[in-house]
């Protein structure tokens, strides 16, 4: 080989080589859509498709495959640049992909399980009609289920969590037997019957104390669970059920006081504190929910990886996880990562500017009912580890990318020495501009996507669903993937 060839060929190898690593680069991270069925139906699948590829570089799509949370499955309005441009029919929701009976034998719905599909978009199978064209593309499909329930379908009313005070939550119990059992027929349904890539469970909820002490003092508490089920299970676990109550009883007129600006003599939060030890049993219960939470996780789990144990399976955070303290001391990582593959943890920046000042008018706003709103919120930021702006700025812009690199750093830091994935929630127009909306645009859209992945998440999980993003926004986390590419 003469010196010119000998050049030549190794420009070509070292080319190749670079490309090579490109595309090691991006198989690499996992970058995911949340995506429902209206979009494909309205768009067309590979329209659709393009978009998500060419617009966002997505190689993974989050597929709704049951909800009825018309936010998840249904069509926003009003519409953006994409997407039916006018009302559609009446949202119902439900299950998205076709149904096997057989699956559902032995809960309650073994008689007629067909009451579970979605009537939405006539006989369209989110999976089975959209997984050939997304795995010719080499896309990955992860089936996303939540843990919705709709009380016009008599089965379901079986499954309801019933609050402090008797009244019946339009929210499942997890210690109930029949939705634990249509759960796991739901899974094995979905696994046998799809060749997808993993399966995502959500569940954005909290427990008791939460539910206290965001009670606005007057609608009825919401404080979960005081179903027969869980008050047996509680009782067999060793916890004074009737001092749950008398706890939860009095943590009420605590919150009602201070919503009225009833200042306890000792202040607000001695007085809290006080409750809290003189009855032990409402952190014992709180604790008592999460755990039949985690159950649930597990349950999910092990159900998708006993059919197929190559499956990734994983669970989503909610946003709270970033505003209150309470629930963040008990998602435990080291614990999750047990039974779960990734976990999808919201990272909203955008939106926490209207969230975040919520929880401190909320939640923080009842033991910290001395402090001023904009020390409760500096308290806030020392607490969680992160520095936004003051409370007036925050409704107006929003959180910064920053945050996403903070939250993130802070949960890849804590898996470390397991495999769980931690995959951050970015906002792209997560809640439609309205009134004094924080302005969202492809800028910070790209910065977000940056943050997380600079932070060392693995993947990112654009949010909240395609169909309410504007294109524009959307090439912002292209942009984002094309830096990190070059």
């Amino acid at each position: 080989m003469n010196r010119r060839t000998f050049i030549k060929s190794a420009g070509i190898m070292a080319m190749s080589m670079t490309m090579a690593s490109r595309t090691r680069a991006k198989s690499a991270r996992m970058v995911g859509m949340q995506i429902g069925a209206p979009s494909f139906v309205d768009e067309g699948i590979e329209n659709c498709l393009d978009n998500l590829q060419e617009l966002a570089s997505v190689n993974t799509l989050f597929a709704m495959v049951f909800s009825y949370k018309q936010g998840l499955s249904g069509r926003p309005w009003p519409p953006v640049d994409h997407g039916l441009q006018q009302k559609g029919a009446a949202f119902q929701g439900g299950y998205y992909a076709r149904i096997n009976p057989a699956y559902y034998r032995g809960t309650l719905f073994e008689n007629d399980a067909q009451v579970l599909r979605a009537p939405d978009h006539g006989d369209f199978d989110v999976l089975g009609d959209v997984l050939p064209a997304a795995k010719k593309r080499g896309m990955k499909t992860i089936a996303w289920v939540a843990d919705q329930i709709d009380d016009s379908i008599a089965p379901f009313a079986s499954m309801y969590e019933v609050d402090l005070n008797g009244a019946v939550l339009d929210q499942v119990c997890f210690n109930n037997p029949h939705y634990r059992s249509f759960l796991t027929a739901m899974i094995n349904d979905c696994v046998h019957s799809y060749e997808i890539d993993g399966l995502l469970w959500r569940s954005e909820r909290w427990g008791a104390l939460t539910h206290a002490l965001r009670w606005d003092g007057k609608k009825k508490t919401e404080i979960p669970c005081f179903c027969p089920h869980c008050l047996e299970k509680g009782k067999n676990a060793g916890i004074d059920t009737n001092r749950v109550r008398a706890g939860y009883q009095a943590l009420c007129q605590f919150v009602r006081q201070a919503r009225s600006e009833i200042r306890p003599p000792q202040g607000y939060y001695a007085a809290f504190w006080r409750i809290l030890l003189r009855y032990p049993e409402i952190l014992a219960w709180d604790m008592f929910w999460y755990d039949s939470l985690r159950e649930i996780y597990k349950l999910v789990y092990d159900t998708a990886k006993n059919i197929r144990p190559e499956l990734l399976v994983g669970s989503a955070i909610p946003h709270s996880l970033s505003f209150n303290p309470f629930y963040r001391a008990v998602v435990d990582l080291q614990e999750l990562a047990k039974y779960n593959d990734f976990l999808k943890i919201i990272a909203y920046h955008t939106d926490a500017g209207p969230r975040g000042t919520g929880y401190v008018d909320g939640l923080l706003n009842t033991y910290l009912a001395d402090i001023p709103r904009d020390e409760r919120l500096e308290f806030l930021y020392h607490i969680m580890g992160y520095q936004e702006g003051n409370f007036a700025s925050l409704s107006a812009r929003g959180f910064s990318p920053d945050y996403v690199f903070r939250e993130s750093s802070a949960w890849v830091k804590e898996a470390q020495g397991t495999s769980l994935q931690i995959w951050p929630g970015i906002d792209i127009d997560v809640s439609p501009e309205q009134g004094n909306d924080p302005p969202r645009s492809r800028e910070s859209v790209k910065e977000a996507v940056l943050a997380a992945f600079r932070a060392g998440a693995p993947g990112v999980v654009l949010s909240r669903m395609y169909s309410e993003m504007k294109l524009e926004h959307l090439r912002g986390a292209g942009d984002a993937l094309r830096q990190l590419d070059n």
